[in-house]
């Protein structure tokens, strides 16, 4: 009832206006006065509840239609939707002040200047003192701060669903799952250990009380947990890409060599080496560790492109070999393809990683070489996307596997039935 008579009136309304507009032209060289801006000034905000009215069309109507097909018969699709209406409806508090602000002048100026108060407000000559004293870090620093509060929950999220996924996807090999779920790991303590590490490092930085013995303690742990997790990624990153790599060459012969006890075993001695490392770390200098791994990280990068080019190479003849036998698709050959869309799936993530790692490596070189504000201020920038890669890599594992996708798919819907 609602929803038709704000309708019906809403078509008089564009009525009257129409009207008005005609009268406006007609009148508009000789009678300018002031009952043509109160009639223009009229017809604005009669437009602007008009827009209330769209959004909140938009946003409720689902709400009724759900509850309409529910009285005629509940299912698990109608129970879904359901939820997300409720979502929708409370989202239409959000937009209204946007619909305001975006079609009403006066309450856009009148926001403008609050906002402007509150932010020249907070511009106070402390924050200037910290600004100079920075050298220009501060806001670069409250960036970073944000950025990483936010993702690090989403990281925890994302990594949580991808490791239950992998546990409830029987389809897929023991071993590409040990590796998988090990990389995921590191992953999620990324998220949940070096993130939070990092936001409370920033904020001791902005608050500058770097001299006192919590900063050190923060630096340290923030210093071992980043180390113990990157060091477990790189290795994991090449030992994913030599077993995919196995699994295109050896064949029949994979299974008999790439055991899950050996994949178990080579994963718990890459997290054992990774602690033992990270805590080594600790009683050399900066210098000789950051050598140490920036020559790790060369290392793992130069090992899987070579690698990678040679599983090319050899999707390459796979392919080749499964259109000249096209006719004969056996058991064989759906191995086969398989393999190749898990080999082109690590592939993604070593490029991801590759995204996310490589800056770090160069504006360290570039640290050392000739440490300018510009690269201070990057290397903070380089740390965020390092951390950011946790939350990439559960993506590009719904992306590009399929069983992974429609794992967590099922999980979702049973989360939100």
């Amino acid at each position: 009832m609602c929803y038709i008579t704000t309708g019906l009136f809403y078509c008089k309304i564009y009525a009257v206006i129409r009207h008005h507009a005609k009268q406006m032209n007609a009148l508009q060289q000789s009678a300018q006065n002031e009952d043509m801006a109160n009639a223009a000034r009229l017809r604005k905000t009669l437009v602007a509840t008009f827009y209330v009215y769209l959004v909140f069309l938009v946003c409720y109507l689902p709400r009724f239609c759900t509850g309409v097909a529910r009285m005629h018969g509940e299912t698990p699709l109608l129970s879904l939707l359901s939820e997300f209406s409720y979502t929708c409806v409370y989202l239409n508090s959000s937009l209204n002040p946007l619909i305001y602000c975006w079609k009403m002048r006066n309450i856009r100026q009148t926001v403008k200047n609050t906002l402007q108060g509150i932010f020249s407000s907070l511009i106070t000559e402390d924050y200037v003192q910290k600004m100079a004293s920075t050298k220009g870090l501060y806001p670069i620093l409250v960036a970073n701060a944000v950025i990483n509060a936010l993702s690090s929950p989403a990281s925890v999220v994302l990594n949580i669903i991808t490791i239950q996924a992998l546990r409830k996807t029987p389809s897929m090999p023991k071993t590409l799952k040990t590796l998988l779920l090990s990389l995921t790991v590191s992953d999620l303590g990324v998220g949940l250990l070096v993130q939070p590490m990092y936001v409370a490092r920033l904020v001791i930085e902005i608050k500058q009380h770097t001299d006192n013995i919590v900063y050190h303690g923060v630096d340290i742990a923030l210093t071992v947990q980043a180390n113990i997790l990157s060091f477990a990624s790189y290795i994991g990153i090449v030992a994913l890409t030599v077993d995919r790599f196995l699994a295109i060459h050896l064949h029949l012969r994979y299974q008999e060599l790439v055991t899950h006890k050996r994949v178990v075993a080579l994963v718990s001695s890459v997290w054992v080496s990774s602690g033992v490392i990270a805590l080594l770390g600790q009683f050399s200098s900066r210098l000789i560790l950051s050598a140490f791994q920036g020559t790790i990280t060369i290392i793992c990068f130069i090992i899987t492109g070579i690698f990678y080019c040679k599983i090319y190479a050899a999707v390459r003849h796979h392919s080749n070999q499964i259109h000249a036998l096209q006719a004969a698709q056996n058991e064989d050959m759906v191995n086969a393809t398989r393999v190749q869309k898990s080999a082109l799936a690590t592939f993604y993530v070593y490029v991801v990683f590759l995204v996310c790692y490589l800056p770090i490596g160069c504006t360290g070189i570039a640290k050392s070489i000739a440490g300018t504000t510009f690269v201070s201020h990057l290397w903070y920038f380089t740390f965020t996307l390092v951390f950011l890669n946790s939350s990439l890599n559960p993506l590009i594992y719904c992306w590009k596997m399929r069983h992974i996708r429609q794992t967590v798919m099922d999980i979702l819907q049973n989360i939100f039935a």
